[in-house]
């Protein structure tokens, strides 16, 4: 039986600034890693973020879709992690 692989890695070249999912760092356009996940265009600011998202993508996707402040905060309020 197979399994459908609901993230896939894009290119992330044309991709615009934006927070990382999983630490609320800032990437800068065109880098970073950018993924699809079950029609959503994801982006990681390193591949750890990546690897930290593929391994519980309920916890940061719930805490993005419950925020009050609707994705303003400097960091990710789901993660104690950060990427220098």
């Amino acid at each position: 039986m197979a399994i459908a692989q609901r993230l896939v890695v894009l290119e992330s070249d044309d991709q615009p600034a934006a927070p990382c999912i999983v630490c609320g760092g800032d990437i800068r356009a065109g880098e970073g890693v950018t993924a699809s996940y079950e029609g959503r265009t994801l982006r990681f600011k390193c591949s750890g973020c990546f690897v930290r998202f593929e391994l519980n993508p309920g916890r940061f996707l719930a805490e993005r879709e419950g925020s009050c402040c609707f994705g303003t905060h400097d960091h990710s309020p789901a993660s104690e992690w950060r990427c220098d």
